[in-house]
C-alpha cells in the first residue's frame, strides 16, 4: 500500500562543546512540571570522577581525548536562545553549580570571565538584560540563584538543617564539589575548567513543541519516559495561564497529584478522557486528552470545575473508608466488591455521577448497586474491551443528560439470562472469575461484614477434579458425566487461606475436612467454607442444594432472578 505524504516536525540536533552550550545560543530553563533537582552524592561523585579520568587520559597522552555527558532534549524555536529542558535537567544543573563552584575558587580576574559561563552579561547597546543561563523551577529558582550563581556564594553554603529535598541536594553537590576542588591545586582547576569548556559535549536535541519532545525523549529512554502524560498536558496548561498566576495553578494541580500519587494521577487523566470521548482511545493520553476534554483548552475552567472535584472524588473512590464517611456504609461495601474486578473500566462513571451528583447515603447505595451489577455482568460473561466501553459510555451519556438510573445502568431480560447461565456454570475454569467471585459470594453469605486481608487466598474443590479409582468419591459420584458437570460449579467450590496441596486435593471428604479445609481452631474465615465443613457427606444431592442457595443470594443481589 502507499501511504500519503505528511510534513514532520523539525528535529535540530548536534554534538555541541560546553563553551557553546554554557553560551548565549541558549537560556535554558525548567519547566514547572518537570522534577525538581534529584542527583545525590554518588551520582555527583560519579560525574566529577568520570571528567577528571577523562583529564587525565587527556593529559597524559596528548590525544585528542573528548568526553560524552549524554543528551538533552529541548524545546526550542529557530533563532531564539530560549529552550525549556524536557530531558536533562539533572545534568545541567550539575554542570552550572560545577561552574560557579571553579568560578569562585579562582582569582578576581578569572572569577569575571568564568562567571560568563554561569550568567550571560546584558549588553545596553544591544538593549539586552544580564539574565542567569539556567533558571530552575519557579520553587528553587530564587535558592539556586542566591546560592550557587551569584558570584561568591558557593564558599559559604546555608546549614542543610531545614532545607527541601531538592535545595538540600543543591547544597550538596556544591559542598562536594568544593571540598575536591579545593584539594586540587589552581593549575589543575584551570585544566579542568578548560577540559569542560573544549573536551566535554552534549548532544543537543532541539524540537519546535512537546509533542515533538516527548515522542524524541520516549525514544531516547528505553527504559521509559520519567515525564507522564500528565506533565506534558500540566505543561500545556501552565503555557496559557498568566504569569502571575503560575505558581497558584502549579501548586494546585500539585496538592491533587501528591494526594493521590503519580501513578494515580495519570489514571485520573486517563477516567476524565473517558468522560468526554465516551469511546475507546485511539491516540496517546497527552494528545487526545486534549482533542476530547474541551474544557480543556480554558486553565481556568478545567482546574476548578473539572481537576479539582474529579481529583477529590477519585480520592474517595480509592478510599473505602473515606466512601464511607461521605456515602454511608453500603454503598462502600458495594465499592470494595467492585475493586476485586480485573478491569477499572466502571470508574469513569463513578467519578462523574459522585463529583456531579454529591447524592445521600441512600441514593448513593442504589446507584452503586445499578453499577456493581453491570460490572459484574461484565466481568462473568466476559466482554471484551470494546463492549465494556460501550456499555459504560451508554451510562456516561445517561448521565451527561441528567439520568443516572436510565435504561443503559439496567440488565436487559437478555442480560440477565446470560448472566444466570454464566454463574451456574463451571466457574472454576474462568480463571480470572473464580477468586472475585467466590469472595463476592462470600461476602453475601455473611451479610457483608466479612473483610479479607489474607496473603494468600486460594479457591479448592470439594470433589476433587482427578479422584483416584479406589476412592469413596467415585462411589458417591459413580456416573461420570454428572460427575464433570459438578466439578467446576459454584457448589463444589471454596476458599482457603492456604496454598493448594495437591495431594490433599484427593483425599475423601472426612479427611478432607479434618486434616486439610479446617484451618486455626478447626474453623475457617469463610462462610462458603464454614458451611462445607459443616456437611456430613458430600453427593449430588447436597451440591444441587447448594448450587441453588448459592444462585439465589447471588440473583438476590443483584436482582437478576427469573421471574416466577
Amino acid at each position: 500500500m502507499q501511504f500519503e505524504p505528511m510534513e514532520l516536525e523539525p528535529i535540530k540536533a548536534g554534538q555541541e562543546r560546553l563553551s557553546r552550550v554554557f553560551s548565549d545560543e541558549f537560556a535554558f530553563a525548567i519547566p514547572t512540571y518537570q522534577r525538581p533537582y534529584a542527583w545525590e552524592k554518588e551520582q555527583v561523585e560519579a560525574l566529577l570522577d568520570d571528567i577528571l579520568s577523562a583529564l587525565t587520559d587527556a593529559t597524559d597522552t596528548r590525544e585528542p581525548v573528548t568526553y560524552f555527558l549524554g543528551s538533552i532534549v529541548l524545546i526550542k524555536q529557530p533563532g531564539s536562545p530560549d529552550a525549556k529542558v524536557v530531558d536533562g535537567q539533572q545534568r545541567l544543573t550539575t554542570l552550572t553549580i560545577l561552574f560557579s563552584v571553579l568560578r569562585d575558587l579562582s582569582t578576581p580576574e578569572i572569577a569575571i570571565r568564568r562567571h560568563s559561563y554561569v550568567c550571560e552579561d546584558g549588553d545596553p547597546d544591544k538593549g539586552t538584560k544580564s539574565r542567569y543561563r539556567l533558571t530552575l523551577r519557579k520553587r528553587d529558582e530564587e535558592f539556586f540563584r542566591e546560592t550557587i550563581q551569584r558570584k561568591d556564594t558557593t564558599g559559604a553554603l546555608p546549614s542543610a538543617k531545614g532545607l527541601t529535598d531538592s535545595r538540600l541536594r543543591i547544597v550538596e553537590a556544591a559542598k562536594i564539589f568544593s571540598d575536591r576542588a579545593k584539594a586540587m591545586t589552581p593549575e589543575l582547576r584551570d585544566r579542568l575548567v578548560a577540559f569542560l569548556l573544549q573536551r566535554c559535549y552534549l548532544v543537543v536535541i532541539a524540537v519546535a513543541n512537546v509533542d515533538m519532545a516527548h515522542r524524541v525523549f520516549t525514544v531516547l529512554n528505553a527504559r521509559g519516559l520519567d515525564l507522564t502524560p500528565a506533565d506534558i498536558l500540566k505543561a500545556d496548561l501552565l503555557d496559557r495561564v498568566p504569569p502571575q498566576d503560575e505558581r497558584d495553578y502549579a501548586d494546585a494541580w500539585e496538592a491533587i497529584e501528591e494526594q493521590l500519587g503519580r501513578e494515580r494521577f495519570v489514571e485520573l487523566f486517563q477516567h476524565i478522557r473517558m468522560i468526554y470521548q465516551r469511546d475507546k482511545p485511539r491516540e496517546r493520553l497527552e494528545v487526545g486528552f486534549k482533542k476530547f476534554v474541551t474544557d480543556f483548552s480554558d486553565h481556568k475552567r478545567f482546574l476548578r470545575e473539572v481537576l479539582q472535584p474529579l481529583g477529590a472524588t477519585y480520592a474517595r473512590l480509592v478510599s473505602p473508608f473515606d466512601f464511607a464517611v461521605h456515602y454511608g456504609e453500603e454503598s462502600a461495601k458495594r465499592l470494595r466488591y467492585i475493586t476485586k474486578l480485573d478491569n477499572s473500566d466502571w470508574l469513569p462513571v463513578a467519578l462523574k455521577y459522585f463529583a456531579e451528583a454529591e447524592p445521600e447515603p441512600e441514593e448513593a447505595a442504589q446507584f452503586m448497586r445499578r453499577l456493581e451489577t453491570l460490572a459484574y455482568f461484565l466481568f462473568v460473561t466476559r466482554a471484551d474491551i470494546n463492549e465494556r466501553i460501550r456499555r459504560y459510555a451508554a451510562v456516561l451519556t445517561d448521565l451527561a443528560n441528567g439520568v443516572p438510573d436510565g435504561e443503559s445502568m439496567q440488565l436487559s431480560a437478555a442480560d440477565k439470562v446470560a448472566f444466570r447461565v454464566h454463574l451456574d456454570g463451571p466457574i472454576y475454569q474462568i480463571t480470572r472469575v473464580r477468586l472475585p467471585l467466590l469472595l463476592r459470594l462470600d461476602a453475601e453469605l455473611s451479610s457483608g461484614g466479612a473483610t479479607y486481608n489474607y496473603d494468600v487466598v486460594s479457591v479448592e474443590h470439594v470433589l476433587p477434579q482427578t479422584p483416584s479409582a479406589s476412592s469413596q468419591w467415585l462411589k458417591d459420584f459413580p456416573d461420570e458425566a454428572e460427575r464433570e458437570t459438578w466439578t467446576h460449579k459454584l457448589a463444589n467450590l471454596m476458599l482457603l487461606t492456604l496454598r493448594k496441596n495437591i495431594q490433599a486435593s484427593n483425599w475423601d471428604f472426612a479427611t478432607k475436612k479434618e486434616r486439610y479445609f479446617s484451618e486455626s481452631g478447626g474453623v475457617s474465615p469463610f462462610v462458603i467454607t464454614t458451611q462445607v465443613l459443616g456437611e456430613d457427606v458430600w453427593t449430588p444431592t447436597v451440591l444441587q442444594d447448594r448450587q441453588n442457595a448459592l444462585l439465589a443470594r447471588l440473583y438476590s443481589a443483584w436482582d437478576i432472578a427469573p421471574d416466577a
